[in-house]
This record gives structure tokens, C-alpha cells and sequence, in this order.
């Protein structure tokens, strides 16, 4: 079956001047050194399916420490200054006096293709006729005159137009909030993040944990950590529940007088529960994994592999995974060539300011890996 991306372009964001992915798989591993844009890969993946979503933007600038974070006058407008933070989206870094070139983000597949632009614009409000509220119109002064100008992002997808102010990004900015992998807003396609550190604090996970508890999916994650605890049976929320509650995973375990914290298990059995409690969160859509190998011994990662291959078909999902590890490249590989046709290696390589994708297909990964041909 067609996987619901086949190919991705992407323009002007981050170091990915232009960037245009052709055959993609259900299964995508993205290798490559340092700067390369690989993470930069799933973040324009995660603007584009949650249609540039403000929560899901500044998730993103606030894991780079690029957010606004807390303001001592909460209610004066981001000003001039405000535009170096949201600029480091765009490629080059512009500066807020520059008229840098718009973000553009497009997919096409099985999923209706879909197309994302974003630009910086200043803008001004305006009051609307009798009995409307304040909107939104483009701002008339000078950068560096007088003027009542807020900056703002220009969004435009299916032919629509939004203008989101810096202030509806401000206002997620909690630097002391617990992180959680983000689902975003609505969207035209559901899409679940995990950080290289996705695992770290279970608490985070309890809102995807209620999403598939006491369903047939709970069965799939308990089997998941049996690949690295076979006595584990049965896993649990504590705690109370609302998004800023801190919630403890238990598991009862066969050898275990009672249920325990998740966290006894160590990094592996935790990184593998985030992974895969998110994998079944992202039913028919897509699951972003950023540093696969986190935490996992080598000796569990074709086991891990050939779960997300699994539930990934079952479940109509397409995972894109980073990596620097030849061993979740091997691994990966091996668990490929049990299921022809489904996954592929993208390596990015850096030439100038150019990124370079070369795709390795199931036969060509199955050669680079048995003569142990660099890939990474």
C-alpha cells in the first residue's frame, strides 16, 4: 500500500534550504552526522500535520530553548525582539529587519497532498463593523517607525490564510510545565512526537495512557515490554489525573510481591514504554521518533524494530525515526527484510549549505549492512 507520505519537500526551515524527500516507506529511518537537519525533518513533519498549530510550535522552540518563555508584563505585545526567537525557524537565522523568504512545507501520497507556508508579518487590529470584535488587518508603519504594529506568522494552508500574533505563542511558554509528547490541535492528520528523552519521566505520559486504557491497544504495550521484562503483566496509571498532575506508570511483574514504578525497570524499559504507548496513539497517522536508540541495549532493538513495523501496519501508521546508532541501523535493516516493501533509509549529507537525501531501499540497506558500508 502506498504510504500515506511518498514525498516530502521542505524549504527555508531551519538548515534545510531546500529539501525534497521522493519514496518514502511506511517505515523511515533518517540517519546522518551532526547538522544535517535530520530533527529538522520531524519538526517541519509536526508543523505540517498539526497545521502549524501555535501549542505545537512553541513545544518545538521551547525544546531548543528558542521560546519566549515567561513575561514580567503578561500583558504587553512581543515587540521587535520577539522576532530573533520565532526567526530561528527560518533559514539563516534573519534577522527581524530582514524580509526573509516564507517557510514552505508540502506532502504527497496516500494522504491528500497537503501545503504549508509561513511568513513573519507585522500586523495591527482594526475594529470590524457594528458588533464585531477586534481582527486582524497587515500593519501599515515602518519596522523601525512609530507604530502600534505587532509582529506576527502568516499562515496559509488549503488556500486560507491565519495570522497568529507572537502572544498565542507566549502563552504556552510555562518554562516549569511538565513536558509531554505533544498531540497538538485538531488536525488533518493525527501525529504523535517522541523527544530523544520521551521515556524519561513517565508522569508525562499519562494523557496518552488514558487515550487507549482498559482498550485492546493495552494489551499491545504490555507485550512491547515483555521484549525486555517477560515477567512484566500488567501496567497502570497512578495519581491524579489533568495535564499538570503528576501521575506515576506501575507494572506488576510475575517475580514482584506487588506493583512497582516503571521507573525501577530502568532508562530502556521506560524509553520502550514512551515509544510504543505513543506508536498506538497515532493510529492512521503519523509517529515521530527522534533518537530511536535512547536508552535501549543493542541486544532488544530488532525486538523493538519488529513491534513498530507490526503495530505501525496494523494500525496504518507511518513512523519517521532518527538515528546516529549503527545498531539501530542494523537492527532496523534486519527487521526490514522480514517485511518486504516496508521500510526505508533516508541519509541525510551535507554539500555547502545543500542537504543532500540519498534513499536506501531494503536490498541496498541489506548490502550496506552486511559489508558494513557507512550509512549513518
Amino acid at each position: 500500500m502506498k504510504p500515506k507520505i511518498d514525498t516530502l519537500t521542505i524549504e527555508r526551515f531551519r538548515v534545510l534550504r531546500q529539501l525534497q524527500i521522493d519514496g518514502l516507506g511506511r517505515i523511515n529511518l533518517i540517519t546522518g552526522r551532526n547538522n544535517t537537519g535530520k530533527s529538522s525533518v520531524l519538526e517541519a513533519l509536526r508543523i505540517l500535520a498539526s497545521d502549524a498549530s501555535p501549542a505545537v510550535i512553541n513545544n518545538i522552540l521551547r525544546y531548543r530553548e528558542e521560546d519566549f518563555g515567561e513575561s514580567e508584563e503578561p500583558t504587553r505585545h512581543i515587540d521587535a525582539e520577539g522576532l530573533l526567537q520565532i526567526s530561528s525557524l527560518f533559514h539563516g537565522f534573519p534577522q527581524p529587519s530582514d524580509k526573509s523568504q516564507a517557510i514552505v512545507i508540502s506532502a504527497k501520497g496516500r494522504q491528500p497532498s497537503m501545503r504549508l507556508t509561513l511568513e513573519v508579518a507585522w500586523v495591527s487590529e482594526e475594529r470590524g463593523q457594528e458588533g464585531q470584535p477586534w481582527r486582524l488587518v497587515p500593519g501599515q508603519r515602518n519596522l523601525f517607525g512609530e507604530s502600534d504594529g505587532i509582529p506576527a506568522l502568516v499562515v496559509e494552508t488549503g488556500g486560507v490564510k491565519r495570522i497568529l500574533t507572537l502572544d498565542n505563542f507566549r502563552r504556552y511558554g510555562y518554562r516549569g510545565r511538565i513536558f509531554r509528547p505533544d498531540l497538538g490541535d485538531e488536525s488533518s492528520l493525527p501525529c504523535v512526537f517522541v523527544s530523544p528523552y520521551g521515556g524519561e519521566h513517565t508522569a508525562t505520559l499519562g494523557v496518552l495512557w488514558d487515550k487507549i486504557a482498559l482498550s485492546d491497544l493495552e494489551k499491545d504495550v504490555v507485550e512491547a515490554l515483555r521484549i525486555i521484562d517477560p515477567e512484566i503483566s500488567a501496567v497502570s496509571m497512578v495519581g491524579p489525573e489533568g495535564p499538570r498532575q503528576q501521575r506515576t506508570a506501575i507494572v506488576r511483574a510475575g517475580n514482584l510481591p506487588r506493583p512497582v514504578p516503571l521507573r525501577t525497570f530502568g532508562d530502556g524499559l521506560n524509553r520502550l514504554f514512551g515509544i510504543v504507548l505513543s506508536l498506538v496513539n497515532a493510529k492512521n497517522g503519523l509517529l515521530l521518533i527522534d533518537e530511536f536508540e535512547n536508552g535501549m541495549h543493542h541486544t532488544v532493538q530488532l525486538d523493538v524494530w519488529r513491534a513498530v513495523f507490526d503495530l505501525s501496519r496494523r494500525l496504518d501508521i507511518q513512523v519517521f525515526a532518527t538515528s546516529h546508532s549503527w545498531d539501530a541501523v542494523e537492527t532496523f535493516q534486519e527487521a526490514a527484510a522480514e517485511t518486504p516493501g516496508e521500510g526505508v533509509l533516508v541519509r541525510l549529507s551535507r554539500k555547502g549549505e545543500a542537504i543532500i537525501p540519498t534513499i536506501f531501499a531494503e536490498d541496498e540497506l541489506a548490502i550496506a549492512a552486511r559489508d558494513r558500508i557507512e550509512v549513518r
